[in-house]
């Protein structure tokens, strides 16, 4: 069916006569029209078999199942970061005359609260944040983090020694569940593969 559309097609293009573009038009319309009965009856066996459904399995389709995935997630990334907090802190470096770091503080100052997790600011210019008052000044951590762009934010696990970056620029709540989340689960693989590591 396919190829007798191609050849209908390129005949049209190539002689446009109204008989050509009727006998394209026509084929493509019963080319559809199969589609449409193909699709439909898909669905109808999706509905009837949930192995078969993507939405049962990966991210749902229709939106009130959306916010209910969402919501789990949202829960499943929260007991993640509160677990990994009694091992991990987050590092953020900045600058008090950075807008973006100072637009991104109270955000950050709320995941602090929300999820358990310290956070050592360091300011590279030797000032603070009102969300950050106790701001360290850098001593050289910037540099050897590479952080070379800010708002910075680095995971640590300072038993391990081992820092990781989260993020660079202005992130929302969302942006840092889900990154800080997804690192945690590197972190879980890479204990349960001995053939990963982190650093």
């Amino acid at each position: 069916m396919q190829k007798r559309l191609e050849n209908l097609k390129r005949v049209a293009v190539m002689n446009p006569t109204d008989a050509n573009l009727t006998a394209y038009m026509r084929y493509q319309r019963m080319v559809m029209n199969k589609s449409e009965h193909f699709a439909e009856r898909w669905q109808r066996l999706v509905w009837t078999v949930p192995d078969l459904d993507y939405g049962m399995t990966g991210r749902p389709t229709n939106a009130m199942a959306i916010n209910v995935f969402d919501e789990q997630q949202r829960e499943r990334q929260a007991l993640t970061i509160k677990s990994l907090a009694a091992t991990h802190g987050l590092i953020f470096v900045f600058r008090s005359d950075c807008p973006f770091c100072h637009r991104f503080a109270p955000i950050l100052k709320r995941f602090e609260q929300d999820y358990g997790m310290t956070v050592l600011a360091i300011s590279l210019d030797g000032g603070t944040l009102p969300d950050y008052p106790d701001a360290r000044p850098d001593n050289g951590m910037a540099a050897r983090l590479n952080a070379t762009a800010v708002p910075a934010l680095y995971l640590t696990a300072p038993a391990r020694r081992e820092i990781r970056p989260v993020g660079f620029g202005l992130m929302s709540m969302s942006d840092l569940l889900e990154r800080v989340a997804a690192l945690a689960r590197d972190r879980t693989d890479a204990a349960t593969n001995p053939g990963s590591t982190l650093r």
